[in-house]
Formats: structure tokens, C-alpha cells, sequence
């Protein structure tokens, strides 16, 4: 056990210097307006503030608890890096369908037992689903299923 409890000490830190970086950035590049007439800086502003305040009640009881050291793991982080590529990669040429297939694949991998009927019915749900909300729902120029020809 450590001293501190570093895995929501980070979490923790990462938040706070994030929302003061956003916070920073809607100042800077943003009109805040009044309050009678808010401008476009008023709700990323309130959003830093929110963000970091977040991050500090994180950070800061995890600075007098305890916890254990953090390993780092980079096969979840890949994977869910790779299935966002896939997916994005996959859109145009392939449609809908395909790439949220290939996306539930990829990303699945981030877990050390790959449970394939699980994968599948994951696959075919959220596939289903991004068809209606987005095609049918929404009325977004995205085919369920485009092949490569061009």
C-alpha cells in the first residue's frame, strides 16, 4: 500500500488541469457576455469551473488516503484506439453496419478473454440500433452498407 491513493490523485490532477485549461481557453478566445445576455464564452467557462472543481474533490482526499501504486496496462488503451480508427477509417467506404461491427471487435479485444457471442450480439445490437437513431431517426446520409467503388 502506498501513501497515497495515486490512481485518483492522478485522476484527480488530470481533471483540475484540464478544466483550468479549458477554463483558460473560453476566457481567452471567448466572449462571456452578461448575465442578462450570455455570450459564447459563458458555458465553456462554467464548464472549466465545474470540471475542475470535480478534479479537486478528487485530488484532494486522495492525497491523505491510501492506495496502491497504479500499473500501466496499454492493451485496453490500444484496443479502444485501434476500434476508434477502424471505425472512423470504416465509415465512408464501408457504411454504418460495418464499421460498428469492426469497432465492437477491436475494442472487445481490451479484455483479456474474448467472449465471441457476446462480441456478436454486442456487434448486432448497437448496429441495429446506430441504424435507426442515426439513418432512420435523424435522417443522416449514412448507408447501413456502402461497398468500395471508388
Amino acid at each position: 500500500m502506498e501513501r497515497r491513493d495515486w490512481t485518483d490523485f492522478i485522476g484527480g490532477s488530470l481533471l483540475l488541469v484540464f478544466g483550468l485549461w479549458f477554463l483558460w481557453h473560453a476566457q481567452i478566445h471567448y466572449s462571456f457576455g452578461e448575465m442578462r445576455r450570455m455570450g459564447a464564452g459563458a458555458f465553456p467557462t462554467g464548464l472549466g469551473i465545474l470540471i475542475s472543481a470535480i478534479g479537486l474533490l478528487i485530488l484532494i482526499p486522495a492525497w491523505f488516503r491510501r492506495g496502491d501504486k497504479p500499473g500501466a496496462n496499454l492493451r485496453p488503451f490500444l484496443a479502444i484506439l485501434a476500434g476508434g480508427l477502424a471505425f472512423a477509417w470504416l465509415i465512408e467506404p464501408a457504411g454504418l453496419v460495418p464499421s460498428i461491427v469492426a469497432l465492437v471487435v477491436i475494442v472487445s479485444l481490451a479484455e483479456a478473454e474474448l467472449r465471441w457471442l457476446r462480441t456478436l450480439l454486442l456487434a448486432v445490437a448497437l448496429s441495429c440500433i446506430g441504424v435507426l437513431i442515426f439513418t432512420k431517426g435523424l435522417g443522416m446520409p449514412i448507408p447501413a452498407f456502402r461497398w468500395w467503388s471508388h
